[in-house]
């Protein structure tokens, strides 16, 4: 199977449905799960952030293990493929036992949420990282492969709109009077489509790329051999300060909205707005998404990504002067911090193909699983320490759960985690770019290499064995670096 071919719209599609199943999950957590634990659950925000802080450094650390395994997992499928329909189920049910409230007492109910949410991130993590690797080996051509990415997230970004416009409508006709089993039957629904969409994206999707030369190593050289590529340790900072920005600002949106937008006032009318702010967002995302498709083909991808980073500091930045019930302004505003955000995701995860790309071109170890799981680590980091960082942030600025009327502090701390902090990581990601290096003419050279590499292996036409090819040709490549 040709490993450049080009993909149909329909594997392409297919492939976007596995991030949005991811996603549908993942965006309930990140858009209303705090809000969840402090204002339905019952958790304190300080104990909230010490959760987050915890349950996520646990479950980062599980992220190369996952990447070291399904790098080894050989089956009729593929190395990555079967990962999603072996863990489609548990998800769905962990979901719905994350947002549910248990009779118990204050220790218990946080012990269960340590172990529901621990549990379900880890299974996020056996279905996520390997979709995520999937990416890297459904085709070796550059502009297809970014095309692919430019799919997964604009159908990922339909699934969070999904997510923003129906969860609280769901909830209050779901659980009427009962916001705790509104939002647990919420998520019934929620896990319900993502194992329907997984099992789309695994009978979809084929994995044609497979390394140059076979070899068996050792996990921890597989790690060394990870963290001695300079352009994977750039992408993996780059992924860690983009989560932090959208968690942070995710996490902040519903007090946002409820507190300084609606003054604490809950409604039918005030459920609407909350909604449609949380929406106005997702459908920037949407657009941004298929811009990026748009604009990859025709402009350089570093140059882009590091401009669209340059713009979300500067809408951040005015955004923190806005008052927020100058709704004419915030709105549109909101839109487009989403818009630009959502833009330059397809080219965060094209880098990713390529820093894996570029290692095994150096190295003469193609790691997969291993690389993405890398970067996933990162991504979790950041969302544990955004995570955290807000629920302090929250117990330090003095906010009260129910309180219509919060302190100024806690007001002007709540528009800063929306915007400045999320605008200080784009700032420090706009810095960043200029340390990577895979641009479209290094890729090209790459690409070249390694298909000569494949080429030499499954022909054997030069009497030399393909090892030895390989050795010669990562030499070149290590002396590059």
């Amino acid at each position: 199977m040709s490993t450049s071919r080009k993909l149909s719209v329909a594997e392409k599609i297919g492939f976007g449905m596995g991030d949005a199943a991811c996603g549908i999950v993942y965006s309930s957590v990140t858009m209303f799960l705090t809000y969840f634990y402090t204002d339905i659950y019952g958790l304190s925000a300080a104990a909230v952030g010490i959760m987050f802080l915890v349950t996520r450094i646990l479950d980062a650390v599980t992220d190369p293990l996952t990447g070291l395994i399904a790098d080894r997992v050989r089956t009729r499928w593929g190395h990555f493929r079967p990962w999603l329909v072996w863990f489609a189920i548990p998800y769905a049910v962990l979901a719905v036992l994350t947002f549910t409230t248990p009779d118990f007492g204050e220790s218990g109910k946080l012990l269960y949420a340590y172990i529901s949410y621990t549990l379900l991130m880890l299974c996020y993590t056996f279905i996520n990282i390997p979709y995520c690797a999937l990416g890297g080996v459904i085709t070796s051509d550059e502009k297809d492969r970014l095309s692919a990415q430019s799919y997964r997230f604009t159908i990922s970004s339909v699934a969070g709109l999904v997510v923003s416009v129906a969860t609280l409508f769901l909830v209050d006709w779901l659980g009427k009077d009962n916001k705790q089993f509104g939002f647990q039957a919420t998520m019934g629904i929620m896990g319900t489509l993502a194992v329907i969409m997984l099992f789309f994206c695994f009978f979809s999707t084929s994995e044609r790329i497979r390394p140059a030369v076979e070899t068996n190593h050792s996990m921890m050289s597989d790690l060394r051999i990870l963290l001695a590529n300079d352009q994977w340790r750039i992408v993996a900072i780059i992924t860690f300060f983009s989560s932090m920005a959208g968690v942070m600002r995710s996490a902040a949106t519903l007090y946002y909205a409820t507190y300084l937008m609606l003054g604490g006032i809950e409604s039918a009318a005030g459920t609407a707005m909350k909604s449609a702010f949380v929406s106005t967002s997702v459908v920037g995302t949407i657009i941004g998404s298929i811009v990026a498709g748009y604009l990859a083909q025709r402009y350089r991808a570093v140059s882009l990504f590091k401009n669209i980073n340059l713009l979300l500091v500067v809408i951040g930045v005015v955004m923190f002067f806005i008052p927020p019930t100058w709704l004419v302004v915030v709105f549109p505003l909101y839109f487009l911090v989403g818009f630009f955000h959502q833009m330059y995701q397809p080219f965060k995860w094209n880098m990713m193909a390529n820093a894996a790309d570029y290692g095994e071109w150096k190295f003469g170890r193609r790691i997969t699983g291993l690389s993405f799981s890398g970067n996933l680590f990162a991504l979790k980091m950041g969302m544990a320490v955004a995570g955290a960082f807000v629920g302090f942030s929250l117990g330090w600025f003095g906010y009260q759960a129910g309180v219509p009327t919060q302190t100024s502090l806690a007001t002007n701390g709540i528009i800063g985690l929306l915007t400045i902090g999320p605008s200080i990581s784009y700032f420090i990601l706009y810095w960043l770019t200029r340390f990577y290096t895979l641009d479209d003419k290094m890729m090209s050279k790459i690409q070249h290499d390694l298909a000569q590499r494949q080429q030499v292996e499954e022909n054997n036409i030069t009497g030399e064995s393909p090892a030895l090819i390989n050795s010669l040709i990562t030499t070149e490549a290590k002396h590059h670096g």
